[in-house]
């Protein structure tokens, strides 16, 4: 009974002192809904801007982790440039501002897919490729001509976002070994395994080292 009531009271105190407990930042972490005006605010979890206060044309696809989003307004009908923000929050999951395609009018953002000491999200986008196109004489099968032709491929670019500095890179076997090597056994794990192997388990190195690299939220 006795630990029973001391227990009650350290909780009474904790709460009276405004201290929250800690929590381990994964993908069960919600973070605070609301628009993030820099990196700074993400990490704090603490958006400047909230959702009541703002209207917008906002289209969320959680499933595929993507976001696009036009006339962000103040209540007043001052526009917010969305150069100017870094990303939002949506039911507890962050979306982070990428590259436009050229002629959208919509800003589009790429949901976290992984939340931890390395957070990780993916997006596509559209580029423009030259392609040699030939034409062939039939009777000889010999080029007659030969041209490049503008061709659009949709190529998904992978990045790695470090939660403590906002340092981003890309997502590749070299940057991981990287982004990894303070966890010298993980490190060395890595280095003993095949490289078809680092290929297909090259995102639960990343998992694995949250795990064992924990970051603490309030």
């Amino acid at each position: 009974m006795g630990l029973r009531i001391l227990f009650l009271h350290i909780i009474f105190l904790f709460s009276f002192l405004g201290i929250k407990a800690q929590v381990v930042l994964n993908n069960a972490f919600g973070f605070t809904n609301g628009i993030y005006k820099d990196f700074e605010e993400f990490r704090d979890n603490s958006p400047s801007i909230l959702w009541p206060d703002v209207t917008s044309d906002l289209i969320v696809m959680e499933p595929v982790h993507k976001a696009k989003m036009a006339n962000l307004k103040l209540l007043n009908n001052q526009k917010i440039n969305q150069d100017d923000i870094w990303g939002f929050c949506v039911n507890g999951t962050p979306y982070i501002k990428v590259e436009k395609d050229s002629g959208s009018v919509m800003q589009e953002y790429a949901g976290l897919r992984l939340r931890g000491r390395v957070c990780f999200y993916e997006y596509e986008k559209t580029i423009i490729e030259l392609v040699e196109v030939s034409a062939f004489n039939p009777m000889t099968n010999k080029p007659f001509r030969t041209a490049n032709v503008k061709k659009e491929k949709t190529i998904t670019k992978k990045i790695m976002l470090d939660f403590e500095t906002g340092k981003s890179d890309y997502f590749t076997i070299a940057n991981v070994r990287k982004w990894i090597d303070t966890d010298k056994k993980l490190s060395e794990t890595m280095e003993s395994t095949e490289p078809e192997k680092i290929k297909k388990q090259l995102f639960k190195f990343l998992q694995i080292f949250n795990d064992r690299n924990p970051v603490m939220m309030k």
